[in-house]
């Protein structure tokens, strides 16, 4: 074997020159890829925010901030009720919230005597009257007749029956019990508009509460 044989045997040959070149020149391209990616993130300007519409809040009426305070006022309910006491409600209660508060009305309650929609004020007492021993005949019957009239039963024309009670004091004094509550002595006449000591001396022997 000659010289030439011999280093022509170890010599690199054509194809795998070729792929060696091809495996490099690939190395070389994705390197490149990679480098222009990484350039492209880090010298990329940042997005441009979106403006985003104010939307006004509107309050719902229907549901209250629970924060919201809630006004109470007491009140004292007796008479013709379940569970006569003192109660707590929310301010611009009605007389028939604080009823129920009490368990509620009787089997003698006389709730027609009293005025159930009327507001509750703070510290106010609530007097649910309770039916009458008297029967409505006994309390339509003039004075002397035997029996006394009821202030808290009976109509303008019973009430005119009386000496010096006309149209306009009758009416009063319904007023009175209706914005009130019911009588509970005969001497709170005195604090109705148009009767005087005179007037209420004359009565104190013919009516009741």
């Amino acid at each position: 074997m000659g010289r030439h044989d011999f280093f022509s045997k170890f010599a690199p040959r054509p194809t795998r020159l070729r792929f060696a070149v091809s495996r490099v020149a690939a190395l070389v391209l994705v390197l490149v890829v990679l480098v222009w990616v990484a350039f492209s993130i880090i010298f990329a300007p940042p997005p441009a925010a979106e403006e985003l519409e104010a939307i006004p809040l509107v309050a719902d009426p229907q549901h209250p901030a629970a924060t919201q305070a809630v006004n109470m006022i007491t009140v004292h309910v007796v008479g013709a009720v379940k569970k006569p006491g003192v109660y707590e409600l929310a301010e611009g209660s009605r007389i028939i919230d604080a009823i129920n508060k009490a368990g509620g009305m009787s089997k003698k309650a006389a709730p027609e005597l009293l005025n159930l929609a009327a507001k509750l004020t703070d510290g106010q007492q609530i007097i649910l009257p309770g039916a009458s021993s008297s029967s409505p005949a006994e309390a339509t019957k003039a004075p002397g007749a035997g029996a006394k009239i009821s202030l808290n039963q009976a109509d303008e024309q019973t009430l005119m029956t009386l000496p010096g009670i006309g149209p306009a004091l009758a009416k009063r004094i319904i007023d009175f019990r209706t914005k009130n509550g019911p009588f509970t002595s005969v001497e709170q006449l005195d604090a109705v508009s148009g009767i005087g000591p005179v007037l209420l001396g004359e009565l104190t022997e013919l009516v009741v509460p």
